[in-house]
């Protein structure tokens, strides 16, 4: 009897390494001004503190216009709501390049960081739906490597850019990154397949359905 549709039902898909791409793009624009903040604060006509804030604004944007952002897109289908979401964290980074002056870099901050939490969320869940559910924390877990690996060379190789060729050049490099993850995106992540059986449910959605959204006291078994 083979063994090959089941070694192939546990493996993660090259989709899934894409979608940890994304997220790679995503965290390197949101740690690239940390490593260029006296560039910045020169080329902006601003102090080191403002470009500082600029780290703050990108993380407020992702709690706050993040949430938004996915609520909008939840009746689009995964694939092109992921699209959608690297179209504007695309312009967030276009306008970063371009920025003559800090408000309109804030701008930029504020375009990032929201587009950038919603891709996480979006990614991650679509991420879970094409690998066999024996497999979909691994699925999980490498879709979040895109954040390590955005730390760990992401911010370096922006760094780098940046101090060598200017600030500018470390967010057009970004943007090249994008471009290619969402090019790949487009050709190598496919819908998420129809199951048979029970689908797939987010487990905060599983717990409300249940009955023990507020906890465990309002569990209905």
């Amino acid at each position: 009897m083979s063994t090959a549709p089941a070694k192939k039902a546990t493996t993660v898909p090259p989709a899934v390494h894409v979608l940890a791409a994304g997220v790679f793009a995503m965290v390197t624009s949101e740690f690239t001004v940390a490593g260029l903040m006296p560039q910045l604060a020169e080329g902006l006509g601003t102090g080191i503190p403002q470009i500082g804030y600029l780290v703050t604004i990108f993380a407020v944007a992702m709690a706050v216009g993040g949430p938004p952002l996915t609520f909008a897109l939840l009746k689009v289908p995964p694939k092109t709501a992921l699209m959608i979401v690297f179209a504007i964290f695309l312009v967030g980074n276009v306008i970063a390049a371009l920025a003559s002056g800090y408000p309109m870099m804030v701008l930029a901050r504020i375009i990032s960081g929201a587009a950038s939490q919603a891709f996480f969320g979006i990614a991650v869940s679509m991420g879970a739906q094409l690998v066999d559910e024996r497999v979909r924390g691994r699925a999980v877990a490498v879709v979040m490597n895109g954040l390590m690996l955005g730390t760990l060379l992401g911010l370096p190789f922006a760094t780098f850019v940046g101090g060598r060729f200017g600030w500018q050049s470390a967010f057009w490099a970004i943007s090249a990154i994008t471009l290619l993850a969402a090019v790949l995106t487009l050709a190598i992540v496919r819908p998420p397949p129809r199951r048979q059986g029970k689908a797939w449910t987010p487990p905060r959605r599983r717990a409300r359905n249940s009955g023990c959204y507020a906890g465990p006291s309002s569990c209905s078994r």
